[in-house]
């Protein structure tokens, strides 16, 4: 009736040795004055324990952990507070406080987002998907694993590999997915094993993670031998390396793994050892040490030693919350239940029968309440009270039908989360290849003939004017364009600084060879933002520039352009503004109706950039569905003034690594 409870998959770690940031000055001991060296190297070394411990030694992490806060503040050195946060994003996990460790894991995040190497991040995200199946967010999870896959990309990181694996085999597991589950967690395992002497400390914490998920997966199936094998098989692991992450139930499921074995003293020794090594507010853990210590005391015939042990038990459960307690506290009650009725104490035993399906009516295990009405209907046949055995027999009948449906209810639910993931995985996918595809569509529209055309023309005219070095400076920028505009094509998203360069190339060429130097154009860029960091798609702005030029101003061969980039306060958008003071966007749709050839290359280039836009900020689960407007100035002011205003809001990506 009462076993201990599989593994969850928590974990964490520590950095190494990890590059600063390339804007990292503002943050090293140079621009901390109050800070002295030695104080910084007290502060690195309290770092190391701090990882250290928070694998080994959970109250010495505590202490330590506390004289860092007391030290924080933004001006120290990056390692130290991106150490601090992880190192207490991973104990907060621990101990179940998942908002707060979610909280931790993305103040490391804004420090590693500032940093060259990508497999940190990747790492970050990976320990933030441990958190999110801690909180059965399942969408979260594939979230984060997929930010996870795509820092890693092709770099060579096995450890990171098995941790992935890890994660989606946990996932697996939780969906019902059993087969790709046991995929996972075995990949996983040989990946860690293959780690060899280079293994660390959270190497070896994610591989009891992992053996341990395949003992509750084997459990699952039914395979006791396997099951049995891989929980006895954690224990030497966790107790060679002092991991302390999770020891009382490692220790639980290494007992519960002995006395499926008839082993009672092996089993004895692990469920004193989760005692000695729960804490406080580890209360579940202990409650299923004692109850199963109890087990073997009335297994043993020792039924003051048992009745003690079950109260004790149920003391854990002092302030139940949640179903799973109060279906642990109706376990509990139930096995007192069982003493007594050995005891032939049957209405004492009653009334904790009694106890014990109140309790379980607060949980969500239709299965354990049928056994518990199936129990009081044996004892009231016992006492002669056939009524009440009827009706609890009844109970128990209905009971166990609506588990059925509800096991049943549990496969379909568990099938769509699934279907959805799944689903939701392919779409990406298929977006990825729509955009892909679209991208060399929008190479083949992007440039306009007539620039093309009246670019080299230009040219040409500067060298049979003589003009040579002249001719030659243009060509080379004209070259330089094209190189660009090639070498744009592979890549889908470029720095801002690169792709403001890619315009002013542009609009020089045009201003010179196109408008005899009588247009004027000017760049705005968001103030305080680092443009070589910031990513923005590749060959979305420059199509809405050409249309600027070509239907606004090269009607009245001259005018001013201005395109203005603002960054959002949450920085996943960045807005660019187009402004032109040319014929306005009606004229100029007048004009376009008159050349037909013209109009469809236009139509073409707008609509897979418009399609590529929308596609972006899809798979980024962007809110909206127009990201380009349009204004006619002309329109707006009445008439004294002329021009276009186009607004399109681009997504800001994140670093494929």
């Amino acid at each position: 009736m009462y076993a201990g409870v599989a593994g969850k998959d928590w974990e964490s770690k520590s950095f190494s040795s990890i590059p600063p940031p390339r804007d990292a000055t503002h943050c090293m001991l140079s621009d901390t004055p109050s800070v002295q060296p030695a104080d910084i190297a007290h502060l690195r070394r309290l770092c190391d324990d701090l990882a250290r411990w928070a694998f080994t030694d959970f109250d010495k992490a505590r202490v330590v952990m506390t004289e860092l806060a007391t030290a924080l503040h933004p001006r120290l050195p990056f390692d130290i507070r991106l150490a601090y946060h992880r190192n207490r994003a991973f104990l907060e996990n621990q101990w179940r406080h998942l908002d707060q460790s979610l909280e931790q894991y993305t103040l490391a995040t804004s420090i590693l987002e500032s940093l060259l190497d990508p497999l940190p991040l990747a790492e970050i995200w990976l320990d933030m998907a441990a958190v999110q199946l801690n909180r059965r967010d399942w969408p979260a999870v594939q979230q984060c694993l997929d930010r996870a896959r795509r820092y890693l990309g092709n770099l060579e990181a096995p450890n990171l590999r098995a941790f992935l694996a890890c994660r989606e085999g946990f996932l697996y597991l939780h969906l019902g997915n059993h087969r790709q589950a046991l995929h996972c967690l075995q990949d996983a395992e040989r990946g860690l094993i293959s780690l060899g002497d280079q293994a660390s400390l959270k190497d070896f914490y994610i591989l009891t993670l992992v053996i341990s998920g395949l003992g509750d997966l084997y459990e699952r199936l039914d395979e006791k031998d396997n099951s049995v094998d891989a929980y006895l098989r954690v224990l030497p692991l966790v107790e060679m390396h002092q991991l302390r992450p999770r020891l009382p139930w490692h220790y639980l499921n290494a007992g519960r793994a002995a006395l499926a074995q008839n082993d009672t003293e092996h089993a004895s020794e692990c469920f004193e050892n989760v005692l000695q090594f729960a804490e406080e507010q580890e209360s579940e853990a202990k409650a299923h040490a004692l109850a199963n210590l109890g087990i073997l005391a009335l297994l043993a015939s020792d039924n003051q030693r048992a009745a003690g042990l079950f109260d004790e038990a149920t003391a854990q459960f002092s302030n139940p919350s949640k179903p799973s307690d109060f279906t642990n506290l109706s376990k509990i009650q139930g096995w007192r239940a069982e003493l007594l009725w050995q005891l032939d104490q049957l209405e004492q035993a009653e009334q904790h029968f009694e106890q014990a399906f109140a309790s379980g009516q607060e949980g969500q295990d239709l299965n354990h309440l049928a056994q518990i009405s199936q129990a009081l209907a044996q004892l009231c046949e016992r006492r002669a009270d056939y009524q009440r055995a009827y009706q609890w027999q009844h109970q128990a009948t209905e009971l166990t039908e609506r588990h059925y449906n509800q096991v049943r209810d549990r496969e379909r639910q568990e099938i769509e989360a699934r279907h959805n993931l799944e689903r939701s995985r392919q779409e990406a996918q298929m977006a990825k290849l729509r955009v892909a595809s679209l991208q060399l569509r929008a190479l083949r529209a992007q440039m306009n003939p007539h620039f093309l055309f009246n670019a080299l023309n230009a040219i040409q005219g500067l060298i049979t004017s003589g003009r040579n070095d002249e001719a030659e400076t243009y060509l080379a920028r004209f070259a330089k364009l094209m190189r660009h505009t090639l070498e744009y094509s592979d890549l889908e998203e470029v720095t801002l600084e690169q792709e403001v360069e890619f315009l002013n190339r542009y609009l020089d060429l045009n201003r010179k060879l196109r408008f005899r130097d009588r247009l004027q154009y000017q760049v705005v860029l968001p103030p305080g933002v680092d443009t070589s960091e910031l990513l923005i798609p590749t060959m979305i702005v420059q199509p809405f520039v050409e249309n600027a030029i070509e239907h606004g101003l090269r009607p009245r061969q001259e005018g001013t352009l201005r395109i203005e980039f603002h960054l959002s306060d949450d920085e996943r958008m960045l807005l660019c503004v187009i402004e032109d003071d040319g014929v306005g966007f009606n004229k100029g749709k007048e004009k376009q109706s008159a050349q037909p050839a013209y109009q469809s290359h236009r139509s073409r280039g707008m609509e897979i950039t418009r399609e590529r836009l929308s596609l972006l900020h899809q798979l980024r689960k962007n809110p909206g569905s127009q990201f380009v407007k349009i204004t006619d100035i002309g329109e707006k002011s009445a008439g004294s003034r002329s021009g276009t205003r186009v607004e399109v809001l681009l997504p800001v990506l994140e670093s494929e690594g």
